[in-house]
């Protein structure tokens, strides 16, 4: 598969917008995501944008990606986050399935939607021809949504610690309802269960824990720390962005009580809306710069430094925490409009809060980064 232009996938992308904004409300009442918009990405290709080339994806930097996930996000941010994620685990197929069976899967049914965890919270026995497996996985995130979804779990009786995935139909899964959020509602992330299911052999993957992927690109030569905390970063600064385009719609017309003048003529607004500007932008400016360095050096196939898979995974943590700072100083200067459900100003700062619920980018991973620029140990067994 050649490589596809960028503008084509914005082109691709902005197709949907208008069917994103429409479904954006039901999704976050549903708590579900919008089946017709996951299909309308989908058939777009926006489902297999990490996917490498030779299995029938679009192999896209990782640049890309995150910027197409914050072009979403500014208009929904539960969509931007299912997108990601079903994105996401389409790569992890990618990683550890047999190859055969996933450029099998993608090629021939390009549209393929997969949910799922790369969390180990299941047990996998081998047995002839396959594997029972057993576990709970929750934050599968678009699970209501997808064709399949893709599971890891713990190998029972290996030694040293093996991790099995597994690609199961989303038909074959229990799914419990547990997403009852204040952020994020409509990206149904809700739990996946199987109890002694067989899964055969061809799809199936077994690596050591935290052992390298099958295909050698160089997306893939990342350790999993960084390729997953890029995007949520593209999430929260899409809703922030939002959360600025609102803020100023407010501003021009709300007449705040005992002004004369407009809220945008208030000095504490406009120095609020410019310091969420310069944290937005400054978090989401460092980001890129620490994409690009760390992409210079998988295409050269160099080993990752140490400090530079800290500053990577620190920039990803501030700038998810500068975006919601920034729709924070929005929200107060707002006044008693972020108050109102009928603002969207509350719904985007749970929306962006949520984000930074995620191990990948928590603020947790501000202090493992500083652990190691100052030369200690990471502390963190999955850094």
């Amino acid at each position: 598969m050649t490589p596809v232009e960028v503008s084509e996938l914005e082109q691709r992308l902005d197709e949907t917008l208008p069917l994103v904004a429409k479904r954006a409300a039901k999704a976050n009442d549903d708590r579900r995501p919008s089946s017709d918009v996951i299909t309308a990405m989908a058939d777009r290709g926006l489902l297999r944008l990490i996917v490498p080339r030779g299995y029938g994806g679009l192999e896209v930097h990782p640049r890309t990606f995150l910027e197409l996930v914050e072009r979403l996000a500014r208009v929904d941010g539960s969509t931007a986050w299912t997108v990601m994620t079903l994105n996401e685990e389409a790569g992890i197929a990618s990683a550890y399935l047999d190859p055969g069976s996933v450029a099998e899967l993608f090629t021939g049914e390009p549209t393929t939607s997969v949910a799922g965890s790369g969390v180990p919270r299941g047990r996998a026995e081998q047995v002839e021809g396959g594997w029972l497996v057993t576990g709970r996985w929750d934050f599968v995130s678009g699970c209501t949504a997808a064709d399949r979804v893709v599971l890891a779990s713990l190998v029972v009786g290996a030694a040293p610690a093996q991790l099995c995935f597994v690609l199961v139909p989303t038909d074959e899964v229990t799914i419990d309802d547990t997403w009852r959020t204040a952020g994020l509602r409509g990206t149904g992330s809700n739990d996946v269960v199987l109890d002694r299911h067989f899964v055969p052999d061809r799809w199936a993957g077994v690596i050591e824990s935290f052992g390298r992927p099958r295909p050698d690109t160089p997306f893939y030569r990342l350790p999993s720390g960084l390729r997953f905390p890029f995007p949520k970063v593209g999430v929260a600064a899409g809703i922030a962005r939002a959360a600025l385009g609102e803020f100023t719609a407010l501003a021009e017309g709300k007449r705040p009580l005992f002004n004369k003048g407009s809220l945008r003529e208030r000095p504490s607004a406009q120095v609020a809306f410019a310091e969420a500007e310069a944290r937005h932008s400054a978090g989401l400016a460092w980001v890129h710069e620490m994409l690009d360095e760390l992409w210079l050096v998988a295409e050269a196939g160099r080993p990752i430094p140490e400090a530079l898979h800290a500053r990577c995974r620190l920039a990803c943590s501030h700038a998810v925490g500068a975006s919601i700072d920034a729709i924070e100083l929005l929200c107060r200067e707002a006044g008693s409009t972020a108050n109102f459900a009928s603002s969207p100003l509350p719904t985007l700062l749970a929306d962006a809060r949520a984000v930074a619920g995620h191990f990948m980018v928590a603020p947790f991973q501000v202090t493992t980064a500083g652990r190691i620029l100052l030369g200690l140990e990471s502390g963190d067994p999955h850094f």
